[in-house]
């Protein structure tokens, strides 16, 4: 296949890297930690254009530190889990929008529900308090990075009549999310209202997130939206794109559109894989590709962790500005159910009749999540990114408890409980005599 990056002979090392296949598994949108205002770049003396933009505009709490590298730790478990469950298919996440769904839910939650939800999102034992402002402060920080990147986040709950949400929970969800609180008809009305709104809120590139039948006993639903539309720092000529081959991993190569352009990114070359930074506008946000070297893209997953990811963004640096780069320009979509990934990855318990959502509705009822669905497409052309994503997750009630009807004929003991003396015995066919 072509190869992503060509080094020239000036760059770390000369020889070509490969890839078995292009997984959005393997393709990380990074929110590379810049801030201040827009500065025009200016030239470095390899020829590449350096932003001068270094740091956040204001330092991160220590919960908002947590948060980042648990939301990163969750992003990798999430994407080695989906990867592993659709083998051979393109993987394609937003874990910050199911980190937003489920954090929204957890709400909700008690117990032990509300423990396994924030321990498997990389909050640990914070206070629910802690953990809302946290989000808050991200609604609020992550759009205002850069001015020429367009960020939309959204949020929702749905809830069907005549059940009406705790006031303490439609509270913190819009305070701390910004969720709008409906009411829904029926489970068929919900799902078409929650598709419309997603809809709109990814600009229509989301058109359907919930493609399935709805549940008759549906109660609640919660969604958030997430868009990002960027223009590249430095954009591809489209007059320099050409259809050249590309490898899938059984070996065979097909034709794609390959955007090309030169200099002006960043690259780490480390064994197994090499790394390549192309940022977005002011450069507070970028696109982190990374390729295996000698080693299919499914290995390359199931071996990362976020030790392993920190380590390729400190190891970035610039090249030459004559340095050839190759990237295709696709589009990538994906719907999938997240809820056997979520169990794995320790939430088992909000899926279960075991669930504990006692904040969720009032009066308080049995509830649990039944399902996560999350829809995402990702277009990249030689103008830049768009990327959307919207996660629902819907509510529904724990099955009943076992009823226990003694309504046939039946043996008694009398007993003393300590020692088990029995006092009296028995076995009664008919109760009427």
């Amino acid at each position: 296949m072509p190869t992503l990056l060509s080094p020239s002979p000036g760059t770390p090392r000369a020889s070509a890297r490969t890839a078995s296949t292009w997984a959005a598994g393997a393709l990380l949108v990074v929110a590379t930690a810049c801030g201040g205002d827009a500065v025009a770049p200016v030239p470095d003396p390899a020829g590449n254009r350096v932003d001068s933009l270094t740091a956040l505009p204001r330092p991160l709490t220590v919960v908002e530190q947590q948060g980042v590298q648990g939301s990163n730790g969750f992003a990798v478990q999430l994407l080695r889990g989906t990867v592993a469950a659709q083998p051979g298919k393109n993987v394609l996440l937003s874990p910050l929008s199911v980190s937003m769904m489920l954090g929204m839910t957890a709400n909700g939650a008690a117990g032990e529900t509300q423990t396994q939800l924030q321990q498997g999102l990389g909050w640990g034992t914070r206070g629910r308090d802690e953990i809302n402002a946290a989000y808050q402060s991200m609604r609020a920080l992550l759009p205002a990075l850069d001015t020429t990147v367009k960020i939309r986040m959204a949020s929702g709950v749905w809830v069907r009549q005549p059940l009406s949400a705790d006031t303490g929970f439609a509270g913190a969800v819009q305070r701390h999310f910004g969720a709008t609180v409906s009411p829904g008809t029926t489970p068929a009305a919900m799902f078409a209202a929650v598709n419309e709104w997603g809809r709109q809120q990814t600009d229509g590139l989301v058109p359907q997130v919930l493609d399935q039948a709805p549940p008759d006993d549906l109660m609640m639903l919660l969604a958030n939206a997430l868009l990002f539309s960027g223009r590249w720092r430095d954009q591809f000529d489209p007059a320099k794109t050409t259809t050249e081959p590309f490898t899938l991993g059984s070996g065979s190569t097909v034709p794609v559109p390959m955007m090309n352009r030169t200099g002006n990114f960043q690259v780490a070359v480390r064994d197994g894989y090499t790394a390549i930074d192309l940022p977005y506008g002011n450069s507070a946000y970028s696109l982190l590709v990374v390729l295996p070297d000698g080693r299919s893209v499914d290995a390359l997953v199931a071996g990362l962790d976020t030790t392993q990811l920190s380590a390729m963004v400190r190891a970035l640096g610039p090249v030459s500005a004559s340095t050839p780069l190759a990237l295709p320009r696709f589009t990538v979509k994906g719907n999938v159910e997240l809820k056997p990934v979520l169990e794995t990855l320790g939430m088992a318990r909000a899926f279960s009749d075991r669930a504990e959502f006692p904040r969720l509705f009032t009066p308080a009822l049995g509830a649990r999540l039944q399902f996560v669905k999350h829809a995402v497409t990702l277009e990249v052309t030689e103008r830049g990114t768009r990327a959307a994503a919207v996660t629902a997750g819907g509510i529904g009630p724990t099955s009943m408890p076992m009823s226990y009807r003694i309504n046939r004929p039946f043996v008694f003991f009398i007993r003393e409980r300590f020692a088990n003396t029995i006092l009296f015995t028995g076995l009664v066919r008919d109760p009427r005599s």
